[in-house]
């Protein structure tokens, strides 16, 4: 049994995304801020998923997640993680 292509495509495409958000959710396990960053993409990334697929409110959960993985960063990047010693970017 072969995959045709769009499924094949389909299948690379949600193991990326699923692979960068456990990476976002480990480096935020390890305190560092990039993982905000690994989960905006990934985020991105189910959001247009989602919609080709028709799943909407799916969709719509993922935009908010984006959101707050932003908010995540910027945050992050303003007060630094205290639990951390992590000095803010100035």
């Amino acid at each position: 049994m072969t995959m045709e292509t769009p499924q094949l495509i389909d299948a690379v495409v949600t193991w990326t995304l699923a692979g960068l958000s456990i990476i976002g959710a480990v480096l935020n396990i390890k305190k560092r801020r990039s993982g905000f960053a690994f989960y905006t993409v990934a985020n991105v990334g189910w959001v247009v998923v989602d919609v080709y697929h028709g799943i909407y409110a799916q969709a719509a959960l993922f935009v908010v997640f984006t959101g707050l993985s932003s908010w995540g960063w910027i945050e992050w990047g303003r007060k630094g993680w205290k639990g951390a010693g992590v000095p803010p970017v100035p």
